[in-house]
């Protein structure tokens, strides 16, 4: 508990000191939790009448049968949505290593405040007001709460250290977190090859016997947060962290990181920048989850053309933003948050300004070309309209994008949490939303002008084409800029350190 209390202590002076709240940010953390419990309203009052619905809809089935029947459901939902939304715990287990507190109760710690969250009151307002409404009614005072403690277990603690242990596997053994999605799509095929009954009839016998449902769920959240005990273990040893940082990259990686050094401009400088993504959980999981998004993206392009199918606005979205982009997308409008740990080096001697700007704008340029890649062998099935389109679109990125995300992340004064998980519950600043913009400008411009192809393609490439042929003067350009704001720069990310 003591452990607990000081964690707890210091998560509240975080957000105290958070300049992205303002002052009073508890009151303003509560008028926020306020107005999303407004917005759960529908939801709670949803989830109140989903037995009347459910007796409507099937007159002879019993409706409790069937809420129990499906809320063992939730359990993956709120379990992948935990996991793509909420960052890891993110408190610097090393720094508390010295306190006069045990190893365990810092975990604990841990685990427990990640039950603090958004998540958590979606879960409660969900299962809430169908347990007052058809359990608490039907049931004994007894029954009725132990159907309660299971349906939390199932909805709040389960799915948190569920997705807390995916985010460790996948950090530290991604094998792991491979052969635990691989486990979980199996039971998806036997569950669909054997009949729905299955899944359904285990949710009816946890939800349908108390006694029997206590004793699962408790069992289950046991075993997870002893898997997540072991796992989270090592993330305090500091010395062993130490002999890991002291063993330097493998021999693949020395060679490969050396001929970047040789060949590519800003060559230091860029192998540098691909170190640190290499070696943080935040940019290696944009990397990962920008990988996966554009396999999916391009292999639906490929299914279409390889069909002789016509290609559909939505994919045009998705292939002119996330299908070209790729991980400039995810690192563009951080670009130099994400340096905030070595800024100070980074941005003084023995490199010059400009240096640094050409190193971003290659690293982010770099980003970019498995997308184009990927998106030229999609444009050799296409018409010739539309594979203009696509050209102009990788244009607009070469010469628009990537040099306006340099210029929008020179305005960044937060550093970037490395640590942290890729998808999580942040506030944007005004700058990344203006990067996103330019980024999404190609959307825009192609609703605005639907149907002509030819004359959205000379709106986008055109600027683009010009950007790529001042591709010499675009970082001394830049670099003024970035020497104009480089000392508000580093005193924000001084101002804004996480403690």
């Amino acid at each position: 508990m003591r452990a607990l209390r000081i964690l707890l202590r210091h998560r509240v002076t975080r957000w105290l000191r958070d300049p992205s709240w303002g002052t009073g940010t508890v009151a303003g953390q509560i008028v926020l939790l306020g107005l999303l419990l407004l917005l759960l309203a529908p939801l709670g009052l949803g989830s109140y009448v989903l037995g009347d619905v459910l007796r409507e809809l099937y007159p002879e089935a019993d409706a409790l049968r069937l809420i129990n029947g499906g809320m063992l459901y939730l359990v993956p939902v709120f379990t992948a949505s935990r996991f793509f939304l909420q960052a890891l715990p993110s408190e610097r287990g090393d720094a508390y290593t010295t306190l006069p507190v045990s190893q365990t109760g810092l975990i604990n710690g841990q685990i427990a405040l990640s039950l603090l969250s958004v998540h958590t009151v979606f879960a409660v307002v969900l299962v809430g007001p169908v347990w007052a409404a058809e359990v608490a009614t039907a049931w004994p005072s007894l029954g009725a709460a132990a159907w309660l403690a299971i349906a939390l277990l199932a909805t709040v603690v389960l799915p948190s250290h569920g997705a807390n242990l995916l985010h460790l596997l996948l950090g530290r053994w991604p094998w792991g977190f491979v052969g635990a999605l691989a486990g979980v799509a199996l039971v998806v095929v036997v569950d669909a090859m054997l009949g729905p009954d299955l899944f359904r009839g285990l949710s009816r016998g946890v939800f349908g016997r108390p006694s029997v449902g206590v004793v699962a769920a408790v069992g289950g959240v046991g075993g997870m947060h002893a898997a997540l005990l072991w796992v989270m273990r090592p993330r305090l040893e500091v010395d062993r962290r130490a002999r890991q940082r002291i063993g330097g990259s493998s021999r693949r990686g020395a060679a490969f990181y050396r001929w970047v050094e040789r060949t590519l401009p800003m060559g230091r400088l860029v192998a540098l920048e691909l170190r640190q993504i290499v070696r943080t959980r935040r940019l290696r999981g944009m990397m990962l989850y920008t990988s996966l998004a554009l396999g999916a993206i391009h292999g639906w392009g490929l299914i279409i053309v390889v069909s002789g199918g016509s290609i559909e606005p939505f994919y045009i979205v998705l292939a002119c933003t996330t299908g070209i982009g790729g991980a400039a997308l995810g690192l563009g409008p951080v670009v130099f948050g994400a340096s905030s740990s070595y800024a100070d080096v980074l941005f003084a001697h023995p490199h010059r300004l400009v240096a640094a700007v050409r190193a971003k704008l290659i690293v982010l340029w770099a980003g970019t070309v498995p997308g184009t890649v990927l998106l030229l062998g999609v444009c050799a099935g296409l018409p010739a309209s539309r594979s203009v389109f696509f050209i102009a679109s990788v244009f607009w990125w070469w010469g628009i994008v990537v040099p306006g995300f340099v210029w929008m992340g020179m305005y960044a004064r937060k550093p970037v949490d490395l640590s942290a998980s890729h998808f999580s519950f942040r506030t944007s600043s005004l700058h990344e939303i203006g990067g996103l913009l330019l980024a999404l400008a190609p959307m825009f411009t192609f609703v605005d002008a639907t149907g002509y192809w030819w004359s959205t393609s000379v709106l986008l490439g055109a600027p683009g084409l010009v950007g790529l042929l001042a591709c010499y003067w675009m970082p001394q350009l830049l670099t003024r800029r970035f020497r104009a704001c480089r000392h508000e720069m580093l005193a924000g990310f001084r101002e804004n350190e996480p403690i």
